[in-house]
């Protein structure tokens, strides 16, 4: 129950925009919608199946970034019921029970936090640019779904996912600067700059193209082989189905 108030709170805030945009426009609105649900589910999902720290801080900067619809659009019962909403999700994520569900300690198989950043900045993309208060054009919205797509072949391991990263994703952005408008590609460059930074860590590779080596095998006579191990298999002495 605890872990699902953050994403009722995004939940509760969207329908907020949706009956009153403030000085949001239809485009700006999408695009926090989408940024809003897929972080939002994306760090329910880390919070209740890995513990993960950085779910939980993700949850907590979504929260926080409601401040600014709440900032500039005025107050009425929508307004409200997603201030109490979120205060609530907050006092849940600081709680002891979701702390003890929190892992303390970085996991020994999970991707290395550096790997985690560099898919989740891109993702954010969308919330980054739909927060602007001047309504996304059609360029925006290209270059918000850009950064999903990388972030997805990226954390998919699909191939051409890490050079979408490093060199996709910011040239279509230095692309975009003139029918985007100045303030909407100022920021995506700076969300993007710093995922790019980010993405030409050796931790971002090697969690996109594991150092695996390929083993090989090679064959046992089967009077060298354990008993225990021929029972196993079915077989005798002599290599013969049993």
């Amino acid at each position: 129950m605890l872990p699902a108030l953050p994403l009722t709170a995004i939940l509760i805030w969207l329908i907020a925009l949706m009956v009153d945009r403030g000085p949001y426009g239809s485009n700006s609105v999408l695009l926090i919608g989408i940024g809003w649900l897929v972080l939002a589910t994306v760090g329910t999902v880390g919070l209740v199946l890995a513990g993960g720290r950085w779910a939980r801080r993700l949850l907590l900067a979504l929260l926080a970034s409601t401040l600014v619809p709440a900032l500039l659009r005025q107050f009425d019962t929508a307004w409200l019921v997603a201030e109490v909403a979120t205060v609530l999700a907050v006092i849940a994520l600081l709680s002891a029970r979701i702390r003890r569900r929190v892992r303390q300690l970085s996991s020994a198989v999970g991707p290395p936090p550096k790997a985690v950043v560099a898919a989740l900045i891109p993702l954010s993309l969308p919330l980054w640019l739909g927060l602007m208060p001047r309504e996304a054009n059609g360029w925006v919205l290209a270059v918000a779904l850009a950064g999903v797509g990388a972030s997805f072949l990226y954390s998919r391991t699909i191939p051409g996912g890490l050079v979408s990263l490093r060199f996709g994703l910011p040239l279509i952005t230095l692309a975009l600067a003139v029918p985007a408008g100045l303030t909407h590609w100022l920021t995506a460059l700076a969300v993007v700059g710093a995922g790019t930074v980010v993405a030409w860590h050796n931790d971002v590779a090697v969690a996109f193209r594991p150092l695996v080596e390929q083993g090989t095998t090679y064959a046992i006579p089967p009077e060298l082989a354990p008993r225990e191990i021929l029972d196993r298999a079915g077989i005798d002495e002599q290599g013969r189905r049993v």
